[in-house]
């Protein structure tokens, strides 16, 4: 009997995956898979970051497949070869603010606990059991102190992977010995790219800043392109 009911449920499996939609996807070329990654991965955490019920808001490792969706939208528009494409991708090369960082972390600790004090010194393991299984499992190799430490007593965890580091950071501020955990990020104003993501249709925004920036630019000029089964078209140029 628990043999058939398996069997029920692995066919019934089988045709609910038979009835979910294959997204079409432009195929992603190197130079496009190189210039664009860390855009990519910036609008994604901009998509994380905005929606407490996203599916990887509380999931450390980025979804490739995400990844891969948004690479596609900058391929569509990139095979447009139109002179609006050559000038956002060639002439101005326009990326996306890196305002939030992946690879590190950023922490106000108790200098005087005794696994700080050896975590300040690159002392890994350290003793306390959590802070040493984030250290390892995120690959936390590399630690920085603030130029005054310990009278600022802030310092940095830091690792070449690339995380969504929201989940990391709510761990991190559960061990006693840290008082607030944050992205080691930040950004001024500049040259950006905006992403908005539906069902059906997506819509890219590239602009350039001019005037006071990077502290507030004063105009930006924006260059719309739509997205729709994997093709793009070019939406409207305007000032603001």
């Amino acid at each position: 009997m628990k043999q058939l009911i398996c069997s029920i449920l692995f066919l019934f499996m089988l045709g609910c995956d038979e009835q979910l939609p294959e997204i079409e996807l432009a195929e992603i070329d190197p130079y496009i898979q190189e210039a664009n990654f860390d855009d990519a991965v910036e609008l994604y955490i901009r998509e994380i970051l905005a929606n407490p019920k996203h599916f990887n808001y509380n999931n450390p490792k980025l979804n490739e497949t995400e990844l891969n969706e948004i690479l596609s939208i900058f391929q569509a528009v990139y095979n447009l070869e139109i002179p609006e494409t050559d000038t956002v991708f060639n002439f101005y090369n326009i990326h996306a603010l890196k305002c939030n960082g992946t690879k590190s972390i950023v922490m106000h600790v108790n200098s005087e606990s005794p696994e700080i004090i050896k975590l300040a010194n690159g002392e890994i393991p350290t003793g306390n059991k959590q802070l040493d299984y984030l250290m390892e499992t995120y690959e936390f190799d590399s630690v920085r102190t603030s130029y005054s430490y310990p009278q600022f007593a802030w310092l940095s965890v830091n690792t070449d992977n690339t995380y969504n580091l929201l989940p990391i950071i709510n761990e991190f501020e559960k061990i006693p010995s840290i008082v607030l955990a944050e992205n080691n990020g930040g950004c001024f104003d500049g040259n950006n790219i905006l992403l908005e993501r539906g069902d059906d249709k997506t819509t890219i925004d590239f602009s350039i800043g001019r005037g006071n920036c990077p502290a507030g630019c004063i105009y930006r000029k924006h260059w719309i392109f739509g997205v729709e089964n994997s093709l793009a078209r070019l939406v409207k140029v305007y000032y603001r």
